[in-house]
């Protein structure tokens, strides 16, 4: 055949070279003679022209499927907003916990379960009568009939009792004013009046101004004790000056000693 240029069929046969009637070829790196294994993989190294380098897979906007482990190194790794209803994290391994700081507040959930919560001056919602029952016992035991809560009644001292005492020498005929300046509202409980001859005591209360008598005491000639008990006691108001006044009269021709006591409690 002369030289020149004729259009050639290339096949391994007489029948046209498609896909079901292909050229077969061995495919070699100019060393080893065949660069496909036994199970018909082709060992192929990729690069991007210079040896070592990276190179950069994308999905085209779908996605791709690793068969293996994959370990990845990052440094600030940003990831998506963990959901709660897709995500959940664990802190602590029952063990070793994590310190977790929670700018704001936290919501915990227990899914129907339960939550342990090891904490020491525990804050919580001020109880309700509403919401909330304590139980009260002497034990760990409920409190019954047979496991009673034992109660001891303390006696406090007592405040803003007053025994106002006096005491003064009268001429025969004479009289001696003894008087009680209410500081606070006055409770009049009782009166006393004492002397050795006959006499006589008078009670009156209220402002220094508009004074009331409430109540008339004698003495024999013999001498002796005038006295009375209010039940319930008498009020005195503090304002425009209360006072509660004791008039003692010596009811003998001579002078003697007439002595009183008032008796209350400043409320």
């Amino acid at each position: 055949m002369a030289d020149g240029f004729f259009p050639t069929l290339v096949s391994k046969d007489a029948n046209a070279n498609s896909q079901t009637n292909p050229l077969f070829h061995a495919i070699t790196d100019g060393t080893d003679l065949a660069l496909i294994d036994a199970s018909g993989n082709l060992s192929v190294l990729v690069n991007n022209g210079a040896a070592g380098a990276a190179v950069n897979i994308q999905d085209g906007g779908n996605s791709i499927t690793v068969d293996g482990t994959v370990t990845v190194t990052a440094t600030n790794l940003d990831i998506r907003d963990l959901s709660h209803t897709q995500d959940s994290v664990k802190v602590g391994d029952g063990v070793d916990f994590v310190a977790v700081n929670v700018d704001g507040s936290l919501n915990v959930t227990d899914n129907g379960g339960s939550l342990t919560v090891d904490a020491v001056d525990l804050d919580i919602r001020n109880l309700t009568l509403a919401q909330d029952a304590v139980q009260v016992s002497a034990n760990g035991s409920v409190n019954s009939v047979s496991n009673p809560i034992f109660v001891t009644f303390a006696q406090a001292p007592i405040t803003g009792e007053v025994h106002n005492y006096s005491t003064a020498t009268v001429a025969g005929g004479g009289t001696s004013n003894h008087d009680y300046t209410v500081v606070t509202a006055f409770l009049l409980k009782s009166v006393e009046f004492a002397c050795s001859g006959g006499g006589k005591v008078e009670l009156q209360v209220g402002p220094v101004a508009t004074l009331v008598s409430k109540w008339v005491g004698f003495v024999p000639k013999q001498g002796g004790l005038a006295q009375v008990k209010f039940d319930p006691p008498i009020e005195v108001p503090v304002a425009s000056t209360g006072t509660v006044r004791l008039i003692r009269t010596n009811r003998e021709g001579s002078s003697q000693d007439l002595y009183s006591t008032i008796v209350g409690i400043d409320a």
